[in-house]
């Protein structure tokens, strides 16, 4: 047996060597072949990470759940529930209201390692706050200070312990650390020290905050949980557990479904051209080793007469095959590799930051696997083929094709070389519809790669987001935490005139808006009481949402709410007239103008779904 090993890899050896010329073709399609597949790995894995990684920086934390404020004792509950396998933990100290900062919200905290790392907000430079007068910031708010990225220095914080108290208390500290500000979270952290926490909380009473509807020294958990299937089943499950509903767990945006169906939308092309790429690589890498099997069945027809078995041709065309993806491989894996990372940048777009290229030992080992098999089924029908001709047949065989009837052509212009290159072509039909295919599904391969970035209308996407290319903003609008103010002057006369004069200015718009208590109409009040006991909804917000529950109830109860008034001009109302922005009723921009006519907003998602009831006036009505 030993001796019979020795002599299929001698004659695979010698066999190998005097085939130099095919050898390199063959070596040409396999590195190809792999290229195309570590590419569009890299591709697919390099956009997955980076559009999760967008979802969670939108986010502005990466954990599976986040709770609102609560006490240390509630916290305890939580933590050491089954479902939970880590947490961090931040206490709440108030916001920063210095005039620097209007406009970006910065939440003054302590925070553990892990709830510092899971918001993006542990400092890359220097290190968290440890004494009582030290302080981590991110960029984006010493930017907005105007102080530079240097440690050591002083900085004043003025910040309310009172929510209901116009008196602010200013606070000064050293700078500890500081990190690149992620300027698609809502918000911006200001890390302070446990030792500052507890200076500023003696006495106090988180249960009695939380009922003053204040914020200090109250606590706020990430957790990260077994699993990330279900996040809204098991947050219900953990607060029915530990008989905490009045504490709101709230599951990452990042990992809702809908992102993770916008992900598999981007990710699925590449799937695709994965498939296109197996079976051009197949068909390449079929008719070398066919064609060569043609040119050597003789060779195998001796060693038939020597009593070698099918076996045993197999394995000599199977071990020809593996030196050439030893060698063929390695030297795609890198090259695809390389191609990917250059790629990535050009083929990703719309992502918040630098795109990251992936990089793992899954993403080779899947390259290189997919690309050996790809190699292995290729040698299966011209390994096949060997095993089974006989000495007689290795005699006869032409690669030809199989047809008995010998044909007679007759032509009156004679032989020239274009006729016999197109009857040439007809001698094996077969082998040559491979060979067609192996180009066109290349063809094919690198039409769905344009065609997926030339599809792509960066002004019809945005269209569907915003009517404008840049928007300018009262800065008291841009904080989440109660600060707009409707007589706010940061937009005055004097600027929106010279805004107005800015040249290749095309079009631009106005809107203005107000605050007031509206009188609910009868009519009004019945579609909004239909529209939220329809599907169920005022149930899931009882169930989900306490605090929104309640304020329904008092709206029916009292028929009033809480209205915004928007009036509009130029851009803006020229955006109504387009088709489809108008779900019922019509709107004419003639009548509109004459200041009689108002229009209402519908619910989130009614221009998704069937048409229904809307919580608002009904047409006609004055």
């Amino acid at each position: 047996m030993k001796r019979q090993k020795s002599m299929i890899r001698t004659l695979t050896n010698r066999s190998f060597k005097a085939n130099r010329t095919r050898n390199l073709v063959a070596v040409v399609a396999i590195v190809l072949t792999t290229v195309m597949f570590t590419s569009l790995f890299v591709l697919s894995q390099s956009m997955v990470e980076n559009l999760r990684n967008m979802n969670f920086q939108q986010a502005g934390y990466n954990s599976h759940l986040s709770s609102g404020i609560m006490t240390d004792a509630d916290a305890e509950k939580i933590t050491t529930h089954e479902a939970v396998r880590d947490f961090g933990k931040s206490i709440v100290v108030g916001i920063a209201e210095n005039k620097e900062l209007t406009g970006r919200q910065v939440e003054i905290r302590s925070a553990d390692e892990t709830y510092a790392r899971s918001s993006f907000s542990y400092p890359t430079e220097g290190t968290m706050p440890v004494r009582e007068n030290e302080i981590a910031l991110d960029t984006i708010t010493l930017d907005k200070l105007g102080l530079p990225y240097e440690l050591g220095q002083e900085i004043t914080l003025q910040w309310r312990k009172d929510l209901n108290s116009e008196e602010t208390t200013a606070s000064t500290f050293t700078l500890s650390g500081y990190w690149d500000g992620n300027s698609a979270a809502m918000a911006s952290m200001a890390w302070v020290s446990e030792a500052f926490v507890q200076s500023q909380c003696a006495g106090i009473d988180q249960a009695e905050q939380l009922a003053n509807g204040q914020v200090l020294g109250t606590v706020m958990l990430h957790l990260d949980l077994y699993s990330d299937s279900n996040l809204e089943g098991t947050a219900e499950q953990i607060l029915a557990d530990t008989g905490l509903s009045h504490v709101s767990l709230s599951p990452n945006a990042a990992y809702d479904s809908t992102m993770n169906q916008n992900i598999i939308r981007e990710v699925l092309p590449m799937a695709i051209c994965m498939v296109l790429v197996f079976a051009s690589g197949y068909l390449i890498i079929y008719n070398i080793f066919q064609i060569s099997v043609a040119s050597d069945i003789r060779f195998y027809g001796r060693l038939k007469t020597l009593g070698a078995t099918k076996q045993q041709l197999k394995k000599l065309i199977y071990g020809q095959a593996n030196r050439l993806s030893l060698i063929g491989i390695p030297v795609g894996l890198v090259i695809g590799y390389l191609l990917g990372a250059v790629l990535v940048p050009v083929m990703i777009t719309g992502i918040a930051g630098e795109t990251r290229t992936a990089a793992n030992p899954y993403l080779f080992i899947g390259s290189a696997l997919f690309a050996y098999l790809t190699v292995l089924i290729s040698c299966m029908k011209p390994a096949k083929i060997a095993g089974k001709v006989s000495p007689m047949e290795a005699l006869r065989y032409t690669d030809a094709g199989t047809s008995s009837k010998r044909k007679t052509k007759k032509s009156a212009g004679g032989a020239s070389i274009p006729k016999m290159a197109l009857a040439n072509l007809g001698r094996n039909k077969k082998r040559t519809l491979t060979v067609i295919c192996s180009l066109t599904l290349g063809l094919v391969l690198l039409s769905c790669v344009y065609a997926k970035n030339a599809s792509f209308d960066i002004d019809k996407y945005m269209s569907q987001m915003v009517i404008s290319d840049f928007e300018v903003e009262d800065s008291s609008i841009s904080s989440t935490f109660g600060t707009y103010n409707p007589y706010g002057t940061t937009i005055y006369p004097e600027l929106v005139q010279n805004i107005e004069e800015l040249s290749g200015l095309e079009a631009t718009g106005r809107l203005y808006s107000q605050v007031f208590t509206h009188k609910i109409g009868a009519s009004a009040l019945r579609n909004i009481q239909t529209y939220y006991n329809a599907d169920d909804r005022l149930a899931y917000m009882e169930a989900t949402d306490a605090g929104l529950a309640e304020a329904y109830h008092e709206m029916i109860d009292s028929g009033e709410c809480i209205s915004i008034l928007y009036g509009i001009d130029g851009l803006i109302l020229d955006t109504f007239a387009q088709d489809g922005r108008i779900l019922d009723g019509t709107f004419d921009k003639e009548k509109f103008l004459s200041g009689g006519y108002v229009v209402m907003e519908a619910a989130t998602g009614a221009e998704d779904s069937e048409k229904e009831t809307q919580p608002t006036i009904p047409l006609g009505i004055r």
